[in-house]
């Protein structure tokens, strides 16, 4: 298991938030750390994943509420 701040170190890399020194010591450590590299890995392809993922609810979603909030006010 990796420390708590590297993990933050590569969250931060694939976000490219991290700062010049720093991003080149961790694709150091990215180069002779397979591990490192696998959770490198693993955060870049959670990061398209999420990118990719929907941001809006779906028009089932939608009818649904509606069709609840109507079915209140024909109650009052």
């Amino acid at each position: 298991m990796i420390k708590t701040s590297t993990q933050n170190e590569l969250i931060q890399y694939v976000y490219n938030e991290l700062a010049d020194d720093a991003r080149e010591q961790l694709e150091v450590a990215l180069m002779h750390d397979n591990e490192l590299a696998d959770d490198c890995s693993d955060l870049l392809l959670i990061q398209r994943l999420l990118d990719g993922a929907t941001k809006s609810p779906s028009d089932r979603a939608i009818n649904n509420i509606l069709n609840y909030s109507k079915s209140l006010s024909l109650q009052s």
